[in-house]
């Protein structure tokens, strides 16, 4: 048979059965107990089902596309990034009750805690990341801080009628008290008489840590009184760190305190009574592993009494140009892990973030190159983290890489200082709102899975 008889038979057939599927009456024909039914047009050509489904059906079919696609997204951020944040066993749900937190802040004041070495002395990554978290989810004021501070700070001034005798967990052992009762701050001031103290903001500071509305006065020793704001406390002698809490105008930005009697002073924080309170906790000097010589009563009282839900740790800087040989690394490593379940035991309800080291350079035949041991320092760090139940930055990759700190020094105006160690204010502000951002997609992240 020729091609076009075949083809007109086919076609013969279809018309037939477009005729049937036309004429033959939806309900069917009776015949008898049965009744025959043909199948209609929209069954044999498909339908429109989409025409069916109504108008909410198909909106949420299209947020359903667009939420697979934004996870897709936060997915390959969370896999891929440079400046993405390593979590135990790639948990990515592992910063939840954190987001938790952060979600009812304005009915329970968060606390964060950054300890970290010079790097972010005078208040610097600290202050951008406050400033940013206090933008969104509420709170004033600069947090925790010792009296008299030894730097200057970036968002607040303090002058003192008297200097105290310092007491701190690092640097020269001259300085060391007894005990490990050094408080959240890894430090203490011994006062003996009246002192008065004042804080105020730094000129400038426009941020919401600039206001304050109620002032706490960390403290232990003999018989103490303190008065601020018209009101005057007294305190029996205790061992025991003392939190004495003046409440303040709404939106203070100054505020004076008078201290009387022989006691040590383990800071004096200034917060709002709702939002996010972050506390700036400088060691120069200091690799981070001096976390276990603290008195574990102190800090258990600190961490869970204020509600800190967020430690963040930010050592290896100090000991990148000591620590070059496999063995020494791993020595390094085997302590901050031992630091790391430290503060676990004693704040079982914050999360620990470990920031590694920046990039680093030095001279290298006249060159200021990257340390050549950094690369591995970094990576053993990020495992340790990982392994000891911590989330880890990777500061050195999310600022570029093997000699990006050269990059930065020659940056117009310079985001890092000559040293090739430090950030400028300007780079650690930098720095600040990389890993404020950062932190924001995993809440963000989260945010998405719980409306799933």
């Amino acid at each position: 048979m020729k091609t076009y008889r075949i083809l007109l038979f086919i076609l013969s057939v279809i018309a037939v059965l477009a005729a049937l599927c036309y004429f033959f009456p939806e309900e069917g024909i009776p015949a008898g107990p049965v009744t025959l039914r043909f199948a209609s047009l929209s069954d044999i050509l498909g339908g429109d089902e989409e025409a069916e489904e109504t108008p909410e059906e198909l909106m949420a079919k299209r947020l359903a596309a667009i939420r697979e696609a934004r996870m897709n997204d936060y997915l390959e951020y969370f896999t891929n990034d440079p400046a993405r944040i390593y979590l135990p066993v790639d948990d990515l749900s592992f910063f939840d009750s954190l987001f938790v937190a952060l979600d009812s802040a304005g009915l329970r004041r968060v606390r964060i805690i950054h300890y970290g070495d010079s790097q972010i002395e005078e208040d610097r990554i600290s202050a951008t990341l406050r400033d940013s978290l206090q933008s969104r989810f509420g709170g004033g004021g600069p947090g925790l801080l010792p009296v008299l501070d030894q730097y200057y700070n970036f968002s607040i001034s303090e002058g003192s009628s008297a200097e105290p005798r310092r007491y701190v967990a690092y640097g020269p052992a001259e300085l060391r008290g007894a005990g490990g009762r050094y408080g959240p701050l890894a430090q203490k001031s011994h006062y003996d008489g009246t002192v008065t103290t004042t804080l105020y903001p730094v000129k400038g500071n426009e941020a919401p840590s600039r206001y304050f509305d109620r002032l706490t006065f960390l403290s232990a020793g003999s018989d103490i009184t303190v008065r601020c704001n018209g009101v005057t406390q007294e305190i029996a002698a205790s061992d025991s760190i003392r939190h004495i809490r003046f409440n303040l105008p709404d939106s203070t930005e100054r505020v004076s305190f008078t201290h009387s009697g022989s006691h040590d002073i383990y800071g004096v924080m200034l917060d709002r009574e709702t939002g996010v309170s972050l506390d700036n906790v400088p060691m120069r000097g200091c690799s981070g592993t001096v976390f276990t010589m603290l008195n574990a009563a102190q800090l258990s009282d600190y961490y869970n009494n204020e509600n800190v839900r967020l430690i963040m740790l930010q050592y290896g800087g100090n000991s990148v140009p000591f620590t070059r040989t496999d063995k020494q690394i791993s020595e390094f490593c085997e302590d901050i892990s031992r630091q790391i379940t430290y503060l676990q035991e004693q704040a079982p309800g914050a999360k620990i973030l470990f920031i590694g080291p920046s990039d680093m350079s030095t001279s290298i035949q006249g060159k200021m190159q990257t340390y050549k041991h950094l690369p591995a320092f970094v990576d053993s760090l990020r495992v340790t983290a990982c392994r000891s139940g911590a989330a880890y930055w990777d500061m050195y990759s999310a600022m570029g890489g093997q000699g990006s700190m050269v990059q930065w020094v020659r940056q117009s105006p310079p985001l890092a200082n000559e040293d090739y160690i430090h950030f400028t204010k300007k780079g650690a502000a930098r720095i600040g709102g990389m890993l404020y951002e950062t932190l924001m997609l995993y809440y963000d992240y989260y945010r998405l899975k719980d409306y799933e």
